[in-house]
Parts: C-alpha cells; structure tokens; sequence
C-alpha cells in the first residue's frame, strides 16, 4: 500500500523536480477528494518551498450535475476565473482520484464536448505557456508556466485495471519508481537517457512503424522537436515526444495504424482501433469496441482527425494497460499517437479540442526505422546506451 514515505517521495518529485517551485511562486494545487492524503504531503511540499498555494478539490459529483442540468447558456458560458488562474499561476499540480470511472457514461458526448470548446481559449494559452517552459527562445511574451498530472490509487483505478487495491497500488508505487532511494535522481537520469534518444530522432525525418497487429504507417518528422518526458508534466512518465510535420508532402502521416492496447477517453473504452491516414488525416476509422465513440471524437473539430502528437513509451515498470492513459501510454515497448491538439513546443500546430492518445505495441516483430535505418527493433531500441534501472 502507499506508506508515509511513499507519499513524502511523491510529493518531492512533484515539488522539486516536475513543477521545480521557488519561493514566491503561486502553484495551483487540483486535486478530487479521494487524493487527500496526497494533497497533503503536496501542499506541505510547495509550503516548504516557499511556495503560494491555491487549493481547487472538487467533488466529482459536481460534474454529473453539472451534464444533467446545465442548459445551452451554461454550456457555452466561459468562466473568466479560469483564464485569470492560467494567466496568474506560475506551476500547476493535478492530482486525480477518482472513484467513478463511469458518472458521465449516460451523458451525450456532443455535451461534454461543448462545455470544453467553451475553455478553448484558457486551454490554448496553458499550452502556448508550457511551451515557453519547454523551450526559453520560443518569442514570446508570456510567461512560462510548469504543471504536472498524477493519479492516486483508488478503487475504481484498481477495478478497472483488473487488479485489487493493494496490487493496483503497488503498481503505481513501481511506475512511479517510489522504491527509488532518491526518486528525483532516477528521473533526472532518465531525463539524461531520454534526451539522447530524443536527439537521435531528430537527426532523421521519416519514422516507419510496422508490427504484426497490421500496422504499417509512416510519419513525416523532419524538422520536429523531439522532447523528453521524465517525470515532470507526467507522473509517472518515460517517453519521448513530437509530432507529424502537417507541412510534409504527405500531411505528416500516411498508412495504416492498429491501436492494440485498450484505450480509454472520458470513460468510454476502445479495443483494437484500426485507422487509415491519407494526406495526414484519418479517413478510415474501425474498432472492436467503442467505434461509434471514437468516431464522434474524431469528428467534433477540424483538427480531430489530424495527429498531434507522436511518441514512444520507456518505462519498463509499466507492463501492462490498465485503462488510464497517464500509466498506459508510458509503457515501454509501445508508441502512441495523440489525435487532435499538437504541443507547440514541438513544432506540431494542430487545434482541436480532442487530445487522445491511442495506444499501439510494439513487441516481438515489431520495427521501427528511421529513415529506413533500424530505430526500434522487437520493442528495444538500437545503439542506445544502456537504459536506466527500473525498480
């Protein structure tokens, strides 16, 4: 189970190594109730580090109230708070912890959807400040800001993982490598290890991934940024990250992809998702499970159907899909592509109000090449240094 020391290491690499708070800083803590004690150790953390800390916990039934009564005026309203607290706030901290993974299962998805166009504009500047985290020459006159997600064990994690609380939680203690003597060491480390990898994919400009699920698919990446992941907007996290090029002679993307991993998108589940790219967009969409749903995504915005984001998992503590996407696309021998809103930071300037992550793995015959030179043989990479070691 999660002990003490546990929570203490957590809310360490939260503090000091993902939203790295300095005194003064004003650090938006949301978190749901079931995270409590989490939020505790998170909210001592940013104390102790000087830290302002403004604490949003909402109970998760506020939403389904919110999908049952809210009329068109209230759909469509834009909380000018919302955009105040993204203007003013130099880190954020978001702990989930939810304990119904299926409250807005009976609401029409075109609803959700509406009220989270209403955010565009508050969600579209958190991304062009992240980006300005990410990368100091990007010219801009907005601050950067640094945020960070993590989900803390809770039964309905455990049940929809297949799993009992006790072994759901000791996943995550694994995932997060909170074992680790000194977790933000191990982080930084893979930080290192990940950059490496990151600098050999931008020496390339085609990825070709091919794996027996049926996915043959190449994605245009000349001229992208590829960034590491460890541990800081994502915990736990390992991979690496870019986007399509939407500039390319093929629009970024073209051929088929086999989403082999469950996915999982505001509770509703997809299995083995298969989509054609033409031109860099999705012109053919089929699933096992949850097609009718995953088309309604891609099918809400201009930017839906277009590939946001490319990246590959690496974190070997992670072996299994367990329907929530924060641990899922992290797993190592996998990739993802994100369909809908790109990181500008990446070079990737695709809008939507969609951003999900559909899941492909990459195990025994499976190849990537990187310009038709071997990238990602059997789910390992080649002339890698050694990887870290995960706990």
């Amino acid at each position: 189970m999660i002990t003490n020391l546990h929570l203490e290491r957590w809310a360490d690499v939260l503090v000091r190594h993902a939203t790295n708070v300095k005194s003064g800083d004003v650090v938006r803590i949301t978190a749901l109730p079931a995270a409590s004690p989490l939020l505790e150790a998170v909210y001592r953390k940013v104390l102790e580090a000087g830290g302002l800390p403004v604490v949003n916990c909402r109970p998760e039934f506020l939403g389904e109230a919110f999908y049952e009564l809210a009329n068109e005026e209230q759909l469509d309203w834009v909380n000018p708070l919302v955009q105040v607290e993204t203007e003013l706030v130099d880190a954020t901290i978001n702990l989930g912890a939810s304990t119904n993974l299926r409250a807005l299962d009976k609401f029409d998805p075109k609803r959700i959807q509406r009220a989270a166009r209403a955010n565009r504009e508050s969600r579209e500047l958190f991304f062009q400040r992240a980006a300005v985290a990410d990368d100091p020459s990007i010219d801009s006159e907005l601050r950067p800001l640094l945020w960070t997600t993590t989900l803390f064990p809770t039964d309905a994690y455990a049940q929809d993982a297949g799993m009992s609380l006790r072994d759901y939680s000791e996943f995550v203690v694994k995932a997060c490598q909170l074992n680790q003597e000194d977790p933000v060491a191990f982080w930084e480390e893979l930080d290192r290890w990940q950059t490496e990898l990151a600098q050999q994919l931008m020496q390339g400009s085609e990825l070709h991934f091919q794996a027996p699920a049926g996915t043959d698919l190449k994605v245009d990446v000349a001229g992208m940024r590829w960034l590491s992941s460890p541990g800081r907007k994502n915990f736990p996290d390992g991979e690496v990250y870019s986007g399509p090029n939407l500039s390319a002679a093929n629009g970024g993307a073209s051929g088929v992809v086999v989403f082999d991993k469950r996915c999982v998108y505001q509770g509703h589940a997809v299995r083995n998702a298969r989509i054609v790219m033409e031109n860099g967009r999705a012109t053919e969409v089929q699933a096992e499970e949850g097609e009718e749903f995953l088309i309604s995504m891609l099918d809400q915005d201009e930017g839906a159907r277009r590939i946001g984001e490319v990246a590959f998992g690496t974190n070997r503590a992670i072996d299994r899909a367990t329907g929530q996407i924060l641990f899922d696309e992290k797993m190592g021998g996998s990739f993802h592509l994100a369909f809908g809103a790109g990181y500008p930071e990446t070079g990737n300037t695709n809008k939507s109000a969609l951003h999900w992550d559909l899941i492909a793995g990459l195990g025994e015959g499976s190849r990537v090449t990187l310009d038709g030179k071997p990238f990602c043989v059997d789910g390992v990479f080649v002339e890698m240094p050694p990887e870290v070691q995960w706990l």
